[in-house]
């Protein structure tokens, strides 16, 4: 695997990654370790990152005090337009 160090298509691995992985909860740079190809890579690294962070701001990804990614319901649903249904159990609050 090749860095990757264009935003949208990180932003879409990690979606990807994420939805993937769900309902396992995940912490920031747990997800970034597994889909970039160098973890010594600090470019590579800040750029997924910074994905992350976009696709809160976006509302794919809850806004947390820690520092784990959690899928929103938007992102679930973004989720299933990309790769089909997804077990989604989401707190009302």
């Amino acid at each position: 695997m090749r860095a990757n160090y264009d935003p949208e298509t990180v932003e879409q691995v990690i979606l990807e990654e994420a939805i993937g992985l769900h309902p396992e909860q995940v912490a920031v740079e747990a997800l970034c370790l597994r889909i970039v190809s160098d973890p010594d890579d600090s470019r590579e690294m800040d750029v997924a990152r910074e994905a992350i962070r976009s696709l809160k701001r976006v509302g794919l990804f809850c806004e947390r005090e820690d520092e784990i990614v959690e899928l929103t319901a938007s992102g679930a649903r973004a989720g299933e337009l990309l790769v089909g249904p997804i077990c989604l159990s989401l707190d009302p609050d």
